[in-house]
């Protein structure tokens, strides 16, 4: 049934970066104050760094309870479980750390191309403690896609910054991070460094939404283990993210199938020739 490890087994990276959700459990110290649960899911947001470091991409909310708890003891839980195939339940036991839209250490993990709209801060979490069940009572439930809603609202929001020098006072993002993420609903500080930072968060018109299993965008997770093929604590365990969409898909399909009849036609004009001679 139920195991623990000092740290994620290799074996379970790959299950891991495949969920579509996850959750986030912090708790403030005082006995009166709230504790909060959080789902994430935005497709690509979780990142796995070694078999004890973790790190999630953090998008803006109404509220700001996982930030504010950080902030104030670290305490943190991840757990993800399975909704199709073989049961499953995996819990990360760790610190968090979080890291503000603007610091050098949230330039280091989100760049322009991978940041989402909406994007408030990094949150690293050391993981000291790992456990599995058994999750026979989740249901099963069928993936149909990520809702675009909170990414095309905090895309307009960012475009508000931009385009009008005195949005951050009513419409922009930041102006929204000064009213809904400053303190917890306890009263705890949250955002406390990116609503100051003097350039504007800008989304990338350019860049693919998150996707769904609609479009036919699947996804292909390349885990490498350096050294012996043991994972190493620190940074042994290095996680690269591909995308495949169905037009390049039906491109290579298309360019095989001219291959295979280009070589069909090669191998009847020799058999011709040789006839004739």
């Amino acid at each position: 049934m139920g195991k623990f490890y000092e740290s994620i087994p290799p074996e379970i990276i790959p299950w891991l970066l495949k969920q579509e959700v996850f959750w986030v459990a912090t708790a403030p110290l005082s006995a009166e104050a709230h504790v909060n649960v959080s789902p994430k899911g935005v497709r690509d947001s979780f990142h796995v760094i070694s078999t004890t470091r973790v790190w999630y991409q953090d998008l803006t909310g109404s509220g700001v309870e996982t930030i504010s708890h950080l902030r104030e003891n670290g305490r943190v839980t991840l757990m993800f479980n399975a909704f199709d195939g073989p049961p499953r339940i995996v819990r990360l036991f760790g610190t968090g750390t979080v890291h503000e839209f603007g610091t050098p250490e949230y330039d280091a993990l989100i760049t322009p191309e991978t940041r989402r709209p909406g994007s408030r801060a990094a949150i690293v979490i050391d993981v000291h403690k790992v456990g599995t069940s058994c999750g026979y009572a989740v249901p099963y439930y069928e993936f149909k896609g990520h809702r675009q809603v909170l990414l095309d609202y905090f895309a307009s929001r960012e475009a508000a910054d931009q385009s009008d020098p005195a949005a951050h006072a009513n419409k922009g993002l930041k102006a929204y991070w000064e009213e809904k993420n400053s303190r917890s609903i306890d009263g705890i500080p949250g955002l406390a460094y990116a609503p100051t930072v003097e350039r504007m968060p800008q989304y990338r018109k350019e860049m693919k939404p998150a996707g769904n299993a609609e479009n036919g965008e699947a996804r292909e997770n390349d885990v490498k283990v350096h050294g012996n093929g043991s994972a190493k604590a620190n940074g042994g365990v290095l996680v690269k993210t591909a995308r495949l969409d169905g037009q390049r898909v039906y491109e290579w399909a298309v360019a095989f199938s001219f291959g295979l009849a280009a070589a069909a036609v090669y191998v009847q004009l020799r058999q011709l020739a040789h006839i004739q001679l």
